[in-house]
């Protein structure tokens, strides 16, 4: 069973993304859990010991921060890092169309 560790803010994309991965994914066991500091986040690396750590960007905890505490487990050397995108910048698309109304065709 491969261990996935959601590192977030405590908020429903954690929350989200741990029951898609749930849900979707039987091989899996998932803990999310709520960046408070780099010594709880090395305490799970030490303990929980995940296969791959998913990060959201710009979340409280930095990849680069991530490969250090890695780093700093001599015996945890293959951990897939993930960085998940919450910010979604969606193109709205607008068609003009008329309308029928009756038999009289309304422009919106």
């Amino acid at each position: 069973m491969q261990r996935v560790m959601i590192v977030g803010a405590g908020d429903l994309f954690d929350e989200g993304l741990r029951r898609l991965l749930s849900q979707e994914h039987t091989g899996l066991d998932v803990l999310n859990v709520a960046y408070e500091s780099d010594a709880g986040i090395l305490r799970l690396l030490l303990e929980w010991r995940p296969d791959t750590i998913v990060l959201f960007e710009g979340g409280p905890l930095t990849v680069s921060r991530v490969f250090e505490l890695i780093n700093s487990v001599s015996d945890l050397m293959f951990v897939r890092v993930i960085t998940a995108l919450t910010r979604i910048n969606p193109a709205e698309f607008y068609e003009e169309q008329p309308v029928l109304a009756g038999n009289q065709a309304i422009d919106r």
